[in-house]
């Protein structure tokens, strides 16, 4: 009996003590390793978390607006529903990691790596990814309104039903890229590479610069284009009042 009251309290204390120092574990800090910590609908926002390591970490749908995470690392991290609002991802690794849905208006990833990472459906709108590596990354149903893309990777890309309305793209590699139905209507692509990319159903009307001679296939034609603006405006009741 003795034995037993002595036993329990012990066990107690273990997994005090453990919580406590998991706890401390995943204290932010610049340059932390936090690899693997639970950051889920967490308030991080302007935190400075430059460097921090933050491979697997769950952080989704947490706040992370403002935050500087120049030169982190978030391999394979999930960022699901983050608001991601000016946070800066300058030269961070972002290889495989889930973005899914999230807000990343305003927000800078410049020289960042997210080859392999997943934004289907992220809100983009004012991003800056100059020399950003998106290579094999899936951009399907991104809304980028002005994106900045210019010498950035996106070989193999998958950005079909994109909206990449006035996106800045000069010199950037979408080599057997899905563009299909992508929308980069004004988009500059001075020096941009479409070799083998796929663009049938896009529209890069008023786009300058592009050449698709090695796509795989065309965009729509203006004839298309003007067609399709046309449809919409017949089937969308509130531009006929």
């Amino acid at each position: 009996m003795i034995a037993r009251l002595l036993v329990v309290p012990s066990v107690a204390v273990w997994w005090v003590v453990a919580a406590t120092l998991a706890a401390a574990a995943c204290r932010p800090a610049p340059g932390a390793d936090l690899s693997g910590c639970d950051f889920a609908k967490a308030k991080l926002e302007s935190l400075d978390l430059r460097g921090v390591r933050l491979d697997g970490a769950d952080l989704s749908e947490a706040n992370l607006k403002w935050a500087n995470l120049t030169g982190a690392s978030l391999k394979r991290a999930k960022l699901g529903g983050a608001d991601l609002f000016h946070t800066i991802f300058d030269r961070a690794d972002l290889d495989g990691a889930d973005l899914s849905g999230t807000y990343l208006f305003g927000a800078n990833l410049i020289g960042t790596s997210a080859v392999g990472a997943n934004f289907r459906g992220a809100y983009l709108k004012d991003v800056l990814m100059e020399r950003a590596d998106l290579s094999r990354a899936v951009l399907e149903g991104v809304y980028m309104l002005r994106g900045v893309v210019s010498g950035g990777k996106l070989v193999e890309a998958k950005l079909a039903g994109a909206v990449m309305v006035g996106a800045d793209a000069e010199d950037a590699d979408f080599s057997g890229a899905d563009l299909k139905r992508v929308v980069l209507t004004g988009a500059t692509l001075h020096g941009a590479r479409l070799d083998g990319a796929d663009l049938d159903g896009a529209d890069l009307s008023n786009a300058v610069g592009a050449d698709w001679s090695r796509a795989v296939r065309p965009p729509l034609t203006e004839a298309d284009t003007l067609e399709r603006g046309l449809n919409r405006i017949l089937l969308d009741p509130e531009r006929t009042r």
